[in-house]
Formats: structure tokens, C-alpha cells, sequence
């Protein structure tokens, strides 16, 4: 273990999610990991200062920046950058969402506050790896518990705000406030509001793929027993629909994110088409997803509908364009084919639902 010599005069900038806690511990891991994953790269693509990442600390990013600091017209301007980038990523991830986990529905929980202290900080070196250490970085670390009574802001200390250029100046539309910790003392500090720039997080929906007037041509129903929420999250698990759809081969995904509105997948090596997840309706007595062929020659509705006592009837349909020719081809060519085939597949969907509630 080293400790440098000399103190320099460090830039410390956190931006913090909040709701955090309660939103990795209330949801589904697998998919808050990439949720988290996703937005904290995005903080880090969105530096515009030459921040450096000093180290990631689970739900912040803790930057630094050495040298000449930013001037605060700067600091903000970086402040609104991730900020909006980060609202308007969420509002994405939401429009596109079919996951009904707590993980997806979650996300408008969740928010962003900034803190920047500016003060001398040493680098110490254990196996490695570079730290810092000092009051400074205590400073910037306490300070993102403080008593500023709304959930997304910048805060920038006083002791900053009289080293930048601009400092005192521009902050004169901050709000003041200060704290008071253990062993540090009183820390006053400046804040602004990040509430107005939600606007700028605009979010044009996509382009509905489904087809235009569709019309029922096959339907076949199960009885599961199991709840329906399980049974709707084992359906819109893509890689899953190797173990229970029939014949499959393998999946290809043209997208590794988890299952969303425009994921395309197909099932190889099966008669399950080559399909766009297309639309979620969730309403009071059950939940339908639907998947449309990239084609728009047919389409796919799940109909997931609770019943006593904790099971589930599951309803697969089949849908083709309106008119007599796409009909009559169905029962001619398709329908012999595909009817045992989605039998077969929802026997194998019901066995692994129920299999696993056994195990």
C-alpha cells in the first residue's frame, strides 16, 4: 500500500439513483441487473467534462476531475445531460415494456440527484488498485445523505462554488442549505432543482406492427396449474421457449435485451414463426400478448386469464388477415400442421409450469 505524497485539488461528481434499495430488492435480479447496468453506462457515455470514473458504487458513479474545474455553468449543463438522457431512457424503457415483473414496473420510482464538492484529495494504492482518500472525498460521500427536501437535484458545496470562475454568480438561482455530520462539521452547500428539464425527456412511441384488421382462424385453451403471473413471465421469457416449444433447435434473437415491444425472435428448427412481439393489454380479467409474424401474414395471441384456485387458463390463438383467400389457405395448407403443433407446445408449456411448482 502507497499513499501519494502531495494533495491536489480534486473535482468529486456523483450522480446517485435513488430508490435503489428498494428496487433491487423488490424486483426480479436478472432483470434489474441489466436495468442498472443500462443506466449506469448511459451516466458514463453521457460525460461531456472529462470526467474520469474513479468507481462504480452500486447505484452511483463516482467521477473526478483533476486540473482546471469546470465552471458551474458546466458542471449544470453536464447535470442536465445525464439527467435527461437518464429520464428519457427510463420513458423508453417503459413504452417498450411487457414484462409485468417489479423490476419493470418499477422504473418511474426510480431518480437521479447529482453531488459536486471540489477540495485537496491524496491517492493511496492497495494492490493495484487507485483510491482516494481525504476529507474531501468523505465530504462528497456524507453529502449524498443531506436535507434537501426534493429527489433530484445538483447540489454543489460552498467551498466549490468560491473556487469556480462563475461560482457565486450563477448559483445565485440555487437554493441554500447545510448539514451538520459527525466529525466533519457543518457543510453548506447550494442546490437546484433538475424537475424542469423533464420535459426535454421526450419519447415518440413506435410504430405499431400488428395487422390491420385481424381475424380468428384457431384457438386452443389450457388449464395451468400455476398463477398467472408465473405463467406470464415463463411466455414473454424468450430463450425459456426452447425447453417447451416443439421441435426447436435453437433461438435467435435479432436483440439480447430482455423481451420488449419490436423484439424479434425465432424459434429454429419448429413450426413457430418467425415473430415481432407486437403488443401487451392488460386488463381486469386477464392479460394478452401478442406476437406478429414479420410478414403481417398471421399473428399470435396469448390470453392469460386467472382462475381458481391460483391456475391460470391459457388461451393460444391464431389470426390472419380479414378475407375469404387467407382463411381458406390456412384450412387447406396450415391448419393440420399447426394445430398439434401448438397442442404439443402449450402440453410441454404446462408440464414446465407445473414441474417446476412440484420441484
Amino acid at each position: 500500500m502507497a499513499t501519494s505524497p502531495s494533495s491536489d485539488n480534486v473535482l468529486f461528481f456523483i450522480p446517485d439513483i435513488g430508490g435503489f434499495t428498494r428496487f433491487v430488492a423488490e424486483t426480479e435480479v436478472r432483470h434489474s441487473q441489466h436495468i442498472v447496468k443500462g443506466l449506469l453506462e448511459l451516466l458514463v457515455d453521457a460525460n461531456q467534462l472529462g470526467l474520469e470514473v474513479c468507481e462504480f458504487e452500486g447505484d452511483a458513479v463516482l467521477f473526478c476531475r483533476t486540473g482546471t474545474p469546470p465552471s458551474l455553468a458546466d458542471l449544470l449543463a453536464q447535470a442536465k445531460k445525464m439527467f435527461v438522457d437518464f429520464h428519457l431512457h427510463l420513458r423508453q424503457l417503459e413504452m417498450l415494456r411487457v414484462c409485468q415483473c417489479g423490476a419493470c414496473t418499477g422504473l418511474s420510482r426510480l431518480s437521479l440527484k447529482f453531488i459536486a464538492h471540489l477540495g485537496p484529495a491524496s491517492t493511496m494504492e492497495v494492490k493495484g488498485h487507485s483510491k482516494f482518500i481525504g476529507k474531501s472525498i468523505i465530504v462528497a460521500h456524507r453529502l449524498l445523505k443531506n436535507s434537501v427536501p426534493e429527489p433530484e437535484y445538483l447540489l454543489v458545496t460552498e467551498e466549490t462554488l468560491n473556487q469556480l470562475g462563475d461560482g457565486v454568480a450563477t448559483a445565485s438561482s440555487f437554493e441554500s442549505g447545510s448539514n451538520r455530520y459527525d466529525e466533519i462539521g457543518e457543510v453548506v452547500y447550494r442546490h437546484h432543482s433538475m424537475a424542469g428539464y423533464l420535459v426535454e425527456a421526450k419519447v415518440e412511441p413506435p410504430e405499431p406492427f400488428r395487422l390491420a384488421d385481424p381475424r380468428r382462424a384457431m384457438a386452443l385453451s389450457r388449464r395451468i396449474e400455476a398463477p398467472a403471473s408465473e405463467v406470464y413471465q415463463c411466455l414473454i421469457d424468450l430463450p425459456a421457449r426452447t425447453r417447451w416449444i416443439d421441435g426447436v433447435e435453437r433461438l435467435e434473437l435479432r436483440d439480447p435485451r430482455p423481451n420488449h415491444i419490436g423484439q424479434r425472435h425465432r424459434c429454429v428448427g419448429s413450426h413457430y414463426p418467425e415473430v415481432v412481439t407486437s403488443e401487451v393489454k392488460v386488463g381486469p380479467s386477464g392479460t394478452e400478448l401478442w406476437e406478429t409474424e414479420v410478414g403481417k401474414r398471421s399473428a399470435l395471441r396469448y390470453l392469460i386469464e386467472p382462475v381458481p384456485v391460483n391456475a391460470t387458463q391459457l388461451t393460444l390463438e391464431v389470426y390472419l388477415p380479414d378475407g375469404i383467400l387467407p382463411r381458406l389457405m390456412f384450412r387447406l395448407s396450415m391448419q393440420k400442421t399447426l394445430e398439434p403443433f401448438f397442442r404439443t407446445s402449450l402440453d410441454n408449456f404446462s408440464r414446465l409450469l407445473e414441474g417446476a411448482r412440484v420441484a
